[in-house]
């Protein structure tokens, strides 16, 4: 299989929170055999959908089907925004949507992400236990 890439979000438009990224066999079909898959894909809330994605992190690499990228290591592709990464997977209106890079131009405007330094504190900051 060529390898594919992937971005995940927590919502479409400006809003829109990049949640990390998987290269390797990141493409539904694949994801779907996983268990964080599935549950990625069939939420129907916010909060599940966030959690499979971090739970989707952390196996991706572990079953040998590619490298993940978490937001504490910043963008990790060459080009600046998800137009073209193959998948996009992101939720909005109550449901996972997985749309084609190219499509993301007219489902989100571009999102400018921060440098890593500054994206590893806001994580960092965000996930620090009170």
């Amino acid at each position: 299989m060529i390898p594919t890439t992937a971005d995940l979000y927590d919502e479409t438009g400006r809003r829109a929170r990049w949640l990390g990224a998987l290269h390797g066999d990141a493409d539904p079909e694949t994801l779907r055999a996983l268990a964080s898959g599935r549950l990625l894909l069939e939420a129907t809330d916010p909060a599940t959908f966030a959690d499979a994605v971090l739970d989707l992190l952390a196996v991706f690499t572990e079953q040998g089907l590619g490298r993940s990228h978490h937001p504490r290591d910043g963008w990790p592709w060459s080009w600046p925004d998800s137009r073209t990464t193959d998948w996009v997977y992101t939720f909005d209106r109550g449901r996972a949507w997985v749309i084609t890079g190219r499509i993301w131009s007219y489902a989100m405007p571009r999102v400018d992400h921060p440098p890593r330094q500054q994206l590893a504190a806001i994580v960092h900051t965000q996930t620090k236990p009170d």
